[in-house]
């Protein structure tokens, strides 16, 4: 064995992906990388090799996309390379050295005897000239693509030290069509780059604020009925596309939000004239009002632990974030920086606070650190909506408004960024689980 080497046996009965119950998908969102990193991390990953030839899917392509469209890696191109190992005893490391590539990544696939693959790779530093790490998967027979997202999370976990996030998902609505009777909204759900794109629900009218579920087996949204002037939250299971409709009618019945637990949905109603925050109990039906005030509350965030929901207010003039007991109770001013902040989302580990901020230069992204309520901004505006962390915590998707109508993605740094766009307008993200 290796010298330092750290080993993984990674099963993947837990990776695969749902099946969809869905309509036909549309178009892929299309991956562009504005700005990377000032300290990129360079790295090249050879073409893994095969005892049965070529793979059907390629792994090693996959995972250097994955990579590339952090921002975070610098990824040496494939037609580039002088050549092509798949095992360690095959590096020449002087080829590489002269090519500037720092760490290479060399592996391959075998049969593993259960009509799936067995993939083994290694991680080199090649100043040292001597492989640091090994890895190894276990990937069922249409399980290649997701071996290739899990190569990207173990590499991207060895240099970050974070979880990746290439097995994830997210939800967003895309809206085509140039007038009221050709327009055409779609709830979508992809691949967390946009890729392998699925419609799991339709309308000629508006649809809003996707929330997953914990699990990543269910999406709550707002539907809305122009002809009746009704609104309503639903909650689809994506496998089966069942839909159950948690609260109808006239007024406003917006931003949902799953609990950790996935057992409560915090949700924005109206009543009297005034829009509070509820939560809606899922197994027992019940409703419970947290909110009391005469102005707009809406927009609900659970803390990472169910314990707070941090929300939207006008109550102090301007939309501002409050906090309060996720059983309701005192309530506690967030933010004072700009003109106003609002669409509050926590951090995976609940250290900082995602939002739109609005100053003199628009509408930006910013991220608050909780334990001193400093706060920056890593977005360029002037329309910027929507943001929703990474399960792992390290990138903000949101919405690019006005010209593009894109997605965009943006490091917590904000070093790192990238667009995802495509015909038509783009909108309200939701970033799913990690998916293993």
């Amino acid at each position: 064995m290796y010298n330092n080497l750290r080993s993984f046996a990674v099963g993947f009965a837990a990776l695969c992906l749902m099946t969809l119950a869905v309509s036909p998908a549309q178009a892929a969102l299309q991956v562009n990388i504005t700005q990377s990193s000032n300290s990129a991390i360079p790295i090249a990953i050879s073409p893994f090799g095969s005892s049965q030839g070529q793979l059907p899917v390629d792994v090693a392509q996959i995972a250097s996309r994955d990579l590339a469209s952090t921002g975070l890696f610098e990824v040496f191109p494939r037609s580039n390379m002088l050549a092509r190992p798949s095992s360690p005893e095959r590096v020449n490391y002087n080829n590489w050295r002269t090519q500037n590539v720092s760490n290479l990544v060399v592996g391959s696939a075998t049969p593993n005897g259960q009509g799936g693959y067995k993939i083994t790779f290694n991680l080199l530093d090649v100043a040292q000239g001597r492989p640091v790490a090994s890895y190894q998967l276990n990937a069922g027979p249409n399980q290649l693509r997701q071996a290739g997202h899990m190569v990207a999370n173990l590499i991207y976990q060895r240099f970050i030290g974070k979880k990746g996030y290439f097995l994830s998902r997210i939800a967003y609505v895309t809206v085509t069509g140039n007038s009221l009777e050709n327009r055409k909204f779609r709830l979508v759900v992809s691949e967390y780059d946009g890729s392998h794109p699925a419609t799991v629900y339709s309308s000629q009218d508006p649809i809003m604020s996707p929330s997953w579920s914990p699990d990543g087996s269910k999406l709550a949204y707002v539907a809305f009925n122009v002809y009746k002037g009704i609104s309503s939250i639903r909650v689809q299971d994506l496998a089966t596309g069942n839909v159950r409709t948690i609260v109808s009618g006239p007024g406003v019945n917006g931003a949902p939000a799953f609990s950790p637990d996935g057992n409560r949905i915090a949700l924005t109603k109206s009543t009297n004239g005034d829009s509070n925050i509820f939560v809606y109990n899922l197994a027992s039906g019940q409703m419970r009002q947290l909110t009391h005030s005469g102005s707009i509350d809406t927009a609900a965030a659970w803390s990472p632990d169910g314990s707070h929901i941090a929300f939207t207010s006008d109550r102090g003039g301007q939309p501002q974030i409050y906090e309060m007991s996720s059983q309701g109770g005192q309530v506690q001013r967030l933010t004072y920086d700009g003109q106003s902040n609002r669409r509050a989302d926590f951090s995976p580990d609940g250290e900082s606070l995602a939002m739109v901020q609005k100053s003199a230069n628009g509408f930006r992204i910013a991220i608050m650190d909780l334990s001193n309520n400093n706060v920056r901004i890593v977005s360029d505006g002037p329309m910027d909506d929507s943001p929703a962390f990474a399960p792992n915590g390290q990138v903000i998707l949101y919405a690019k408004q006005g010209g593009s109508n894109s997605l965009a993605t943006v490091s917590i740094d904000g070093e790192a960024k990238s667009t995802l766009s495509q015909a038509g307008e783009v909108r309200e993200p939701a970033w799913g689980p990690l998916g293993y």
